[in-house]
């Protein structure tokens, strides 16, 4: 556990290449002094596995990264397992295009695929009750593994975000049905990263995305990695070193209205790179009128030209608002919570504004 008389640290490292992480990340481990013994620990790397994607695309967390923090925590005698819950196929598809699946079998570790809910309730918060993967609530420690991406729901996707597929398959949807503007699902997220309170997070930033990320947007070369204990504080400083203004994200400001950043020193190595592109979407007028949101929002409208009828995006709408027989939205049903765009594997939903009825 962290050393209460320490302020949190936040270890930000150059890493311009996969080929030198495993050290920058052992390096990274000493600057925030995690020096708990591990043999015998179970530790469950939590990846972003978002969907089928290849490692060149940017859309999930390198394999070469996944190797090197795995093999850190392996030489420290732990028994290490992989997970995620992709939202679009099974996790041994997803795993296998990013290149999750070689990894695994050459360290000798399984991948876990989080299928299995149990639902807990928690003791303070906003949204009280949630349904998490047993193998993360059955870990000794949760090891977070983001992707540094842009989101064209949330803003970015870093630590924080990250931790949202902790909860099992279709059940996500069902939060994107129930919280349905930007504000409430990033209070639901802070929500559950406060009860989750991985042991460590680890963000893949030497390569990233921004624009409209979390899929579609461009694929960038920040070249860092960041660790902490915290996740909060983790996701504050990454959010300052890449100029990005909490006030245009949810997840930032409420962590700091909600006093879960707190104080905390950045260590490590001196970088200074490029302010990320916010998705097109970050105009949403999150604390205005609802008038003021109807006239701001941008709804997602399907490319005729880039589709290809694979029905991702129509299987994945939690509110069944697209037909791609028709190439179609009712946006009388759509919520804007762009999962159509976040998944679609040919970026083929682009945003439009108009007025929301």
């Amino acid at each position: 556990m962290e050393n209460g008389n320490l302020m949190k640290r936040v270890a930000v490292l150059s890493s311009p290449e996969y080929a030198r992480c495993r050290e920058k990340i052992s390096e990274g481990l000493d600057l925030i002094e995690f020096n708990e013994t591990l043999q015998g620990k179970k530790v469950l790397l939590k990846v972003n596995l978002l969907s089928a994607r290849l490692p060149d695309s940017c859309v999930t967390t390198n394999p070469a990264f996944v190797r090197a923090v795995a093999e850190v925590f392996l030489g420290k005698g732990a028994t290490v397992s992989i997970g995620d819950s992709p939202a679009s196929v099974r996790v041994e598809i997803a795993a296998y295009a990013a290149g999750i699946t070689e990894v695994c079998e050459d360290l000798g570790v399984p991948l876990v695929d989080f299928d299995d809910p149990v639902p807990v309730v928690l003791e303070e918060g906003t949204y009280r009750s949630f349904e998490i993967a047993r193998p993360v609530l059955e870990t000794d420690l949760l090891v977070n593994l983001p992707k540094l991406k842009t989101h064209s729901l949330t803003q970015v996707t870093f630590g924080v975000k990250n931790l949202f597929g902790c909860v099992p398959g279709v059940k996500k949807q069902g939060w994107h049905f129930r919280v349905r503007n930007m504000k409430e699902f990033s209070a639901m997220l802070l929500d559950l990263a406060g009860y989750l309170r991985p042991s460590l997070t680890i963000i893949d930033g030497v390569e990233g995305m921004d624009g409209n990320g979390p899929s579609n947007g461009r694929i960038i070369k920040p070249g860092i990695i960041g660790i902490s204990r915290d996740v909060f504080a983790l996701d504050d400083a990454i959010a300052e070193l890449f100029g990005v203004a909490h006030s245009k994200v949810p997840i930032l400001r409420l962590a700091r209205e909600k006093g879960l950043v707190g104080d905390y020193e950045v260590v490590g190595d001196e970088v200074e790179p490029k302010n990320l592109a916010l998705p097109e979407t970050n105009l949403i007028g999150v604390y205005g009128a609802a008038l003021l949101r109807r006239l701001v929002t941008k709804f997602p409208k399907v490319d005729k030209k880039k589709c290809v009828s694979c029905r991702v995006c129509e299987r994945a709408c939690p509110v069944g608002a697209i037909d791609i027989s028709r190439f179609a939205i009712d946006y009388g049903k759509c919520i804007a919570c762009y999962v159509c765009h976040e998944l679609c594997p040919e970026n083929a939903i682009a945003f439009r504004r108009r007025i929301h009825r």
